[in-house]
C-alpha cells in the first residue's frame, strides 16, 4: 500500500468511526481499554430514579402562593379530573428507565390530608402516587415531613402503607376503604428534607430516633434514612451519628455540583459558559465522590457496619435564568451523566439516586407543550424532552446489566487558577506531589490556659483538658514563613482519650493577611477528632493568597460552650509544599455488558468543550479465536452510537425542542482495537456486538 493509499484509508476510518466535530484532538495516547472478563458488579438500576413533587408551595411560608400544580397534578403526571395518571408522562418515564420515585414533600406536608375521597385538594396523594409508581415500575421512597408530622403521624403512615387490614390497624383499614386491600410494602423512608437548614444536629438526631423506633415498631422490615451533608458543614454528620449510632439503614445526601457555595450566586452571570462547565464537570470527581467516601467512612465508624447512601436529590447546581437557564442545558446533562457514572461504582455504595425532578416545574427533565393543568385529557398532550431527559433515555436503552472495568488514558485540561471559588473546589483534591520537607519548627509555642495542662514529650504534644476556664482553644501553635500563591499540605496525627466534647479537636492553618483584608480570612481546617481514638491521620490543602507571607498552624477547638474534658495527643504535624493534580481528563467512561454477554456498552463524556477527541478503543478478551476463524477475514464487529449534543455546551431546548438532540450512527470494524472520535461537549452511547 502506498503512503497515499494509507492516508486515504485512515481518513475513511476516521470518518466512519468518528463522531466528528469542528476541531479534533488527535493525540493517539487517548486510549479506552475495556476488559470483557473483568466484571466489577451488577448495574444498580435504582440510581436512575427521579422525584415527583406533591406539596403545596404556600406551606413554605410568606411570599409563596398556593398552587395546585404539585399537590393535585403531581407536576403533570396526574389528571385529578379523571383520577388517572397521564399516559404520555408515564410512557416517558418508562422510556427513560426511571427506576425509583421519591414522594417529594417539604417538611410541612400533612399526609393525612392526602388520602380518602373527601379531599378538595392534595388529589395527587399517597394512593395516587403509588398507583403511578406501579404503572412506571419504579420503587417508591417517602419523605417524612419533619415539622408537620409528629412521631405518631409517621407511624400511622407506615401502618397505612404496609399494615394488615384488621381491627388492630385502623389506618390499614382506611387504606382498604380507599380501594387498596393489600399492603403496599413500601420499603424506603427518609426522615425530613434538608433539616440541617432549620434545626440543630442534636435536636434532629433525637427526634430521628423517636421516628425510627415508632416506625420500625409498625414494620421492622422498612429501611429508614438519616439526613446528612456532602461536606459535613458545622460537623452536622458527626454530631448526628454520635447520637443515632447504628439506628440507620442509609444516609441521605443531596448533591448539586456548583461553582459557588450558594447555588444562586449571581457571579455566575459574569463567567463564560465554557469556564462554568469546564469547572462544573470537574466537581463530581474532585468534590462529590471524595465527599461520599468520607461519609461512608464516618457511617461505618459510628454504626459498626457498612451503610449505603441514597442521593434522593441531585442535579446541576444552577438556579438562575440568566444568561440562560443552565439547569436545562446540555452542560448540566453532562454533569448528571457524570454523576450517574459515580453512582454506579460499587465502591461508592449508592443505594439509589433521584434526579430532581421529573416533570415540569423548575427543574423538570420534561415539560408540557401548553398548560397541563388546563389541558383536556380526552386529547393527547405533547411533551418536550430537555437535555437531562436524554441522558436517562440513553442509559435505559443503550447500557448493559454488568459493569466492566474501563481503563482510560486521556488528554486533560487544568482547572488551577486563583479565583476563590476554584480554591474551594481544589482543596478537596488528595492526589498530587508533596515536597517532602516539613516547613514547621520542631517545638510548639504554648500559651497557658487555666484548667488545661500542655506539654511536649519526645515530639508528641499532650493536652489534658481537666477543667478549662474557657472552651475556645487555640493555645498551642507554630509560626512559619510561607510563599504566596503556593499550595501547602497541613497534616498530622491526632489521638484522643475520653475527650468529652461535642465539637472536637483539629489542626488549623491561618495565613496572616494585611489589615485591609483581615475580614477575608485565609484559613483551612483539617478533620476533627473526638471521643476515644487511636492515632487518626488528618490533613487539609491550603493555598496562600498573593498577600500572605507568613502563617500560623494551631491546635484548634472552636466554640464557647462545653463540655470539654479529656486528653489529646498530636504527633508528626507537618506543613509541606504541595502541587495538587488539577488536571481533569477529557474523556470519562462508563462500561458494561449485557446479561447474556453478547454486547459491550460504553458511555463516553467528552469534557473538551472546544474540540473533538479521538481515542483508540481496545476490547480485551471479547473477540475469541473461533470468531475470527469463522468470520474468515470479514468484518467482525458492528459499532452503533448515539450522541447527545447541541451547538454549544450552554444550549437548551427551551425555545427549539430540537436544539439539543441525539443522533445515531453505525459502522463496522475487523479488529477489537479501533478508533473513535467523540464530539466536543457530548455524551456518546456505544453499543458493540458480533456480526
Amino acid at each position: 500500500m502506498t503512503k497515499y493509499q494509507y492516508f486515504i484509508v485512515l481518513i475513511f476510518l476516521i470518518f466512519f468511526a468518528g463522531l466528528s466535530g469542528a476541531g479534533h484532538s488527535l493525540a493517539f495516547d487517548n486510549v479506552i481499554t475495556v476488559d470483557y472478563d473483568k466484571e466489577i458488579g451488577p448495574v444498580n438500576k435504582l440510581v436512575k430514579g427521579s422525584c415527583l413533587l406533591v406539596y403545596d408551595r404556600a406551606s413554605f411560608g410568606k411570599g409563596y402562593k398556593r398552587s395546585y400544580r404539585y399537590m393535585d397534578f403531581g407536576g403533570g403526571i396526574w389528571d385529578p379530573n379523571t383520577n388517572n395518571s397521564v399516559e404520555e408522562v408515564v410512557l416517558l418515564a418508562r422510556e427513560a428507565g426511571i427506576s425509583s420515585l421519591r414522594f417529594t414533600t417539604n417538611n410541612y406536608y400533612k399526609w393525612k390530608n392526602a388520602v380518602g375521597d373527601k379531599r378538595e385538594h392534595f388529589l395527587f396523594g399517597i394512593d395516587e402516587f403509588l398507583k403511578t409508581t406501579t404503572e412506571i415500575g419504579a420503587e417508591p421512597i417517602f419523605t417524612i415531613p419533619y415539622f408537620a408530622a409528629d412521631v405518631q403521624d409517621a407511624a400511622d403512615l407506615v401502618e397505612y402503607l404496609n399494615g394488615p387490614g384488621d381491627d388492630l390497624h385502623p389506618w390499614a383499614k382506611e387504606r382498604i376503604i380507599n380501594g387498596h386491600p393489600l399492603p403496599y410494602k413500601v420499603k424506603y423512608f427518609e426522615i425530613g428534607n434538608e433539616t440541617f437548614a432549620k434545626v440543630s444536629p442534636d435536636e434532629y438526631a433525637k427526634k430521628y430516633l423517636d421516628y425510627y423506633k415508632a416506625m420500625k415498631a409498625k414494620d421492622p422490615s422498612i429501611k429508614i434514612g438519616v439526613v446528612l451533608q456532602l461536606l459535613n458543614r458545622k460537623n452536622w454528620n458527626t454530631m448526628v451519628m454520635d447520637i443515632i449510632k447504628d439506628k440507620v439503614d442509609f444516609g441521605i445526601v443531596h448533591t448539586y455540583p456548583t461553582l459557588f457555595p450558594r447555588i444562586a450566586d449571581t457571579r455566575i452571570k459574569k463567567i463564560s459558559p465554557l469556564h462554568v462547565f469546564s469547572v462544573s464537570l470537574a466537581v463530581p470527581g474532585i468534590k462529590v465522590e471524595p465527599g461520599y467516601r468520607q461519609i461512608l467512612k464516618l457511617l461505618k465508624e459510628k454504626s459498626g457496619r457498612d451503610i449505603p447512601l441514597a442521593i434522593t436529590e441531585h442535579n446541576g447546581g444552577f438556579v438562575l435564568n440568566e444568561p440562560v437557564p443552565y439547569r436545562h442545558s446540555l452542560g448540566t446533562a453532562l454533569i448528571n451523566a457524570e454523576l450517574l457514572r459515580i453512582f454506579m461504582k460499587p465502591e461508592n455504595k449508592i443505594l439509589m439516586a433521584n434526579y430532581h425532578h421529573f416533570s415540569n416545574g423548575y427543574f423538570g427533565m420534561i415539560r408540557s407543550v401548553g398548560q397541563y393543568m388546563k389541558h383536556d385529557y380526552r386529547k393527547p398532550i405533547k411533551y418536550s424532552k430537555r437535555p437531562n431527559y436524554y441522558v436517562y433515555e440513553m442509559y435505559n436503552k443503550h447500557f448493559g446489566d454488568i459493569l466492566l472495568d474501563a481503563d482510560v488514558n486521556s488528554e486533560s485540561y487544568d482547572i488551577d487558577a486563583d479565583e476563590s471559588y476554584l480554591q474551594k473546589i481544589i482543596k478537596n483534591i488528595k492526589e498530587g506531589v508533596v515536597s517532602g520537607e516539613n516547613l514547621l519548627p520542631d517545638k510548639w509555642e504554648i500559651r497557658s490556659l487555666s484548667g488545661v495542662y500542655t506539654e511536649e514529650n519526645s515530639g508528641t504534644l499532650e493536652i489534658d483538658f481537666v477543667d478549662p476556664s474557657e472552651f475556645n482553644y487555640y493555645h498551642a501553635y507554630k509560626q512559619i514563613k510561607i510563599q504566596p500563591n503556593l499550595y501547602y499540605m497541613l497534616s498530622g496525627y491526632i489521638k484522643t482519650e475520653n475527650l468529652d466534647d461535642r465539637i472536637g479537636i483539629n489542626l488549623l492553618i491561618n495565613g496572616r493577611r494585611s489589615l485591609l483584608k483581615f475580614k477575608d480570612r485565609s484559613i483551612a481546617y483539617t478533620e476533627v477528632v473526638k471521643g476515644t481514638n487511636d492515632w487518626q491521620y488528618v490533613h487539609v490543602l491550603y493555598k496562600a493568597p498573593s498577600d500572605v507571607e507568613s502563617a500560623t498552624v494551631k491546635v484548634r477547638r472552636i466554640g464557647k460552650e462545653g463540655p470539654l474534658r479529656g486528653k489529646v495527643f498530636l504527633k508528626d504535624v507537618k506543613l509541606e509544599q504541595f502541587k495538587p493534580d488539577t488536571r481533569i481528563p477529557y474523556l470519562s467512561v462508563n462500561s458494561s455488558k449485557s446479561q447474556d454477554g453478547t454486547k459491550i456498552y460504553l458511555m463516553v463524556i467528552n469534557k473538551n468543550l472546544n474540540q473533538a477527541v479521538t481515542s483508540i478503543v481496545n476490547l480485551k478478551n471479547y473477540l475469541k479465536v473461533q470468531a475470527v476463524e469463522d468470520n474468515q477475514g470479514g468484518d467482525l464487529l458492528k459499532i452503533s452510537t448515539w450522541t447527545l449534543n447541541g451547538p454549544s455546551v450552554d444550549a437548551t431546548n427551551e425555545i427549539n425542542a430540537n436544539t439539543v438532540k441525539v443522533k445515531q450512527r453505525s459502522f463496522k470494524v475487523r479488529s477489537s482495537s479501533f478508533e473513535m472520535t467523540f464530539e466536543p461537549h457530548s455524551l456518546t452511547a456505544v453499543e458493540i456486538q458480533y456480526l
